[in-house]
């Protein structure tokens, strides 16, 4: 074989050789790409906030106490499955009885005043409305007003009627206009009136007076059953005689 015949064989060789690795070479280069899943996880640093949407169904019985405060929005809307149920109950104090849950006073609000006129007298007193039956009050502020002749003072200024049956207010000294001393009380308080009582302001001065006293109470009423007998006012007692023979 000439020299010649030799480099075109050769060359032959190196050509198809070269275009045979072509289809391999676009193969490796080339290949089928399969879908594949991507799973994103919520790290533990900065985790994104997560909220639930829609409609989200509470199944079986939820025990809700008052401590720690439990507070539910209606967004998401939370629904019950049919048959559900959710029991409220309030925990137990030291001697295992249920403590009272906070009652919306603004659902029977209660608001009463009187006044009176000594006439001559060292003391006086007036009705407010009275409480009705099935209904507790709860008395939240007590205020009152009294114009007496200039160094008259009251020995005491109470709400009568009451489950301690008597409960007591300061007074303060408000001015001189010349012709009488203006006395004030505002306080605020939490007193309890049985239902079908009445109220009472009453005073009693130090000397007698010719002025007046005008009273006012304001709080809440809840009910309480006839046949409730949670609460029992204590026998009446007769106000103890002031000291030094005075009446």
């Amino acid at each position: 074989m000439t020299y010649k015949s030799q480099w075109m064989l050769a060359g032959g060789l190196i050509a198809a050789l070269t275009f045979a690795s072509v289809p391999a070479v676009a193969q490796q280069n080339s290949p089928t790409l399969l879908p594949q899943k991507v799973l994103v996880v919520n790290g533990t640093g900065q985790p994104v906030p997560t909220a639930p949407q829609g409609t989200t169904k509470v199944d079986g019985t939820v025990n809700i106490g008052n401590t720690p405060s439990v507070n539910v929005a209606n967004t998401p809307n939370v629904t019950l499955e049919s048959g559900a149920s959710v029991n409220v109950s309030n925990p137990l104090d030291g001697q295992g009885n249920p403590k009272p849950l906070a009652t919306l006073e603004a659902v029977q609000v209660y608001a009463s005043h009187c006044g009176f006129i000594f006439g001559g007298n060292n003391s006086g007193s007036c009705d407010f409305t009275a409480v009705p039956q099935g209904k507790q009050l709860t008395v939240q502020e007590f205020d009152a007003s009294g114009y007496v002749e200039p160094g008259n003072r009251p020995y005491y200024i109470t709400l009568d009627g009451t489950l301690a049956g008597g409960n007591y207010f300061l007074y303060t000294f408000m001015n001189n206009d010349g012709i009488g001393d203006t006395l004030a009380t505002h306080q605020e308080t939490r007193v309890y009136v049985s239902q079908g009582n009445t109220p009472v302001c009453a005073a009693k001065m130090v000397q007698n007076s010719n002025g007046n006293y005008y009273c006012n109470i304001s709080g809440f009423l809840v009910d309480a059953p006839f046949d409730s007998n949670s609460i029992v006012a204590p026998p009446q007692q007769k106000r103890l005689p002031l000291p030094f023979g005075r009446h």
